[in-house]
């Protein structure tokens, strides 16, 4: 019986350890394209948010969790399914103006993303005094280095690990003292104002949440890492993770403004200001947790909206372009430099607007959805591509409730920037 007992006891030890390495062989892409989602302008957009209107837009951020959970397993579905990013597919399976068009506009869009990211490098060194000359080429060459010289394994550590510093903004979301009584209201109850600057805002939170480069990212990035069919539930996990995570980082950076600032009436056009700001009313831990959060947000932004770039092209031309490959992927390299550098030089240019860079690049990524969306959709739909992965009439009636959400919010505003309405 003790023999016995022996031989069992080594068994299950192995299985614990053998699932515990899959989890961690599986997990990873999920969670740092819901990382990422807070980048410089996200960080920008949801402190704008919490001291422009409180917590009258935490509802908004609780429904937009389900729908990037959404939109990102399918995403993920689409990777692990045809072994291909979601550029490859669009160019394979719809004509050559629409891969055109999808392909030049999430490439514009990205640029301006990743112009947001060293604006929210210089928003930190200007806290600091460090210059902008200095800070922006270092943070470029940094990232660049990191990615170039890094393996994929490499990479993806340093990017979980990354993820992991946004507890910053959780620390700082408690030092505030909200009422949690008016948080939870916010978070259930509808507030909906009939004014420019309540959609303008309304549109961008959801615009820097569910992102067209989340999309790209999180298909292209579970493909490069090589996860097979077999483990879809696992990876299902992983994009709950990261979507959830994200947003409940979000959450806190609007309880923080929204406690502070929104309540003494400041008005703040970026994170940086916000992190300033702050620092009478919660001290001055609080100002480097949020300036060091979002210095963390911008170098993970930075890294991961260059390298959608260049997954995006080069599978739209069918080029190679993995992370491990560098012999094999010299456009992909290429691209991720050009968008590296190109945008280092630009916001070092004198004058450069940087406040609607920041949120103007979340609108921007709202009125690229819909497109991206309905092609996703119509690639899920396809049984010779999905087989019995294939959307059902649930997962249809979901999606396509989501993609008209996004939609009427961007078309109320459109609507009320051209008639003038509300002014």
């Amino acid at each position: 019986m003790e023999t016995l007992e022996k031989e069992i006891r080594p068994s299950r030890i192995h299985k614990f350890k053998m699932k515990w390495l899959l989890i961690f062989a599986v997990i990873g892409p999920g969670i740092i394209a819901g990382t990422a989602d807070n980048d410089a302008g996200g960080i920008a957009t949801y402190s704008v948010t919490g001291a422009s209107f409180g917590y009258k837009m935490l509802w908004i951020l609780f429904l937009i969790t389900f729908i990037l959970a959404i939109t990102q397993e399918m995403g993920a579905r689409l990777g692990l399914v045809t072994g291909k990013g979601l550029a490859a597919l669009i160019r394979e399976n719809f004509s050559l103006k629409t891969t055109t068009f999808v392909v030049i506009v999430t490439f514009v869009a990205n640029w301006t993303n990743i112009l947001a990211e060293y604006a929210g490098i210089s928003a930190v060194a200007d806290i600091y005094g460090v210059p902008r000359w200095i800070a922006i080429p270092a943070a470029a060459l940094l990232t660049w280095y990191v990615v170039y010289k890094g393996s994929f394994k490499v990479v993806q550590k340093i990017f979980l690990t990354s993820s992991l510093l946004f507890f910053a903004y959780i620390i700082a979301g408690f030092m505030a003292h909200p009422q949690w009584g008016d948080v939870l209201k916010g978070t259930i109850v509808p507030h909906v104002e009939w004014t420019p600057d309540f959609f303008y805002t309304a549109v961008a939170l959801i615009g820097t949440t569910i992102t067209a480069w989340g999309q790209f990212f999180v298909q292209s990035y579970y493909v490069d890492k090589g996860i097979a069919v077999e483990h879809m539930k696992l990876s299902r996990w992983d994009v709950f993770a990261g979507s959830f995570w994200t947003n409940f980082v979000a959450f806190f950076i609007i309880v923080a403004t929204g406690a502070t600032l929104y309540k003494a009436g400041i008005i703040i056009s970026d994170a940086g200001q916000a992190a300033t700001a702050l620092e009478p009313f919660v001290g001055t831990f609080a100002k480097h947790l949020f300036a060091w959060g979002l210095l963390n947000a911008s170098l993970l932004g930075l890294a991961v909206v260059s390298m959608t770039s260049a997954y995006v092209v080069t599978e739209a031309f069918g080029w190679e372009g993995r992370v491990d490959l560098k012999q094999e992927s010299p456009s992909f390299y290429r691209i991720f430099a050009f968008c590296i550098f190109s945008t280092a030089l630009a916001i070092l240019i004198p004058g450069l607007p940087l406040i609607p860079i920041l949120v103007g690049s979340q609108m921007l990524n709202t009125f690229v959805l819909p497109v991206l969306f309905i092609a996703i959709l119509m690639l899920l739909n396809r049984q010779s591509l999905m087989g019995k992965f294939k959307n059902t009439l649930t997962m249809n009636i979901i999606s396509w409730v989501s993609v008209f959400f996004v939609m009427a919010m961007a078309g109320i505003l459109l609507f009320m920037t051209v008639t003038n309405f509300g002014h």
